[in-house]
């Protein structure tokens, strides 16, 4: 037999003739209480990303590098969670610039290498760390045809475009 202590018996919250019910200890019905379901994940809106700016490119290829590192992962997390990217995190993500750049490529997947050379060995663990071998070895080798394009030359180009009268926008 067991008992409970009723708190609220001169209160408005022991309303028996509305059928107000609190729940039973556990043990009463000799099961243990059903827990409450777990709350909706909140959805995140999809939003398409514009830059008002530019993408705020770090300054080394090895800051480039640990963006792109941060922008994987980003995205794994994303992915796992089957979620829109939340405008700070679609910022994070447009600073991802591929491997194309000499210094990336040759210095995160050397040639004949496994590992990253000396002094990139962080970056390279957090890759392996957020990527499948074949995600990883498909990274590799898109460094042989990936061509790293100064943003200044985008800008200018995009500019030039609009000039010459460009004004259609793709929607998916």
């Amino acid at each position: 037999m067991s008992f409970q202590l009723n708190l609220f018996g001169t209160t408005a919250l022991a309303d028996t003739q509305n059928d107000l019910f609190w729940g039973e200890l556990e043990g009463e019905d000799g099961l243990p209480p059903v827990p409450p379901a777990a709350p909706a994940a909140m959805a995140l809106p999809q939003i398409d990303f514009r830059m008002a700016a530019d993408r705020g490119l770090a300054d080394t290829w090895k800051q480039r590098a640990r963006d792109n590192a941060l922008a994987i992962a980003l995205l794994k997390e994303i992915e796992e969670a089957d979620r829109n990217a939340s405008s700070p995190e679609q910022i994070i993500l447009s600073r991802f610039i591929g491997f194309g750049a000499g210094e990336l490529a040759n210095n995160l997947f050397p040639s004949g290498s496994d590992s990253a050379r000396p002094g990139w060995e962080e970056i390279g663990e957090a890759i392996h760390a957020s990527t499948t071998d074949v995600e990883r070895a498909g990274l590799k080798r898109a460094t042989q045809y990936a061509h790293f394009t100064p943003e200044l030359i985008v800008h200018a180009l995009w500019n030039k475009v609009l000039q010459m009268g460009f004004r259609r926008r793709f929607r998916a």
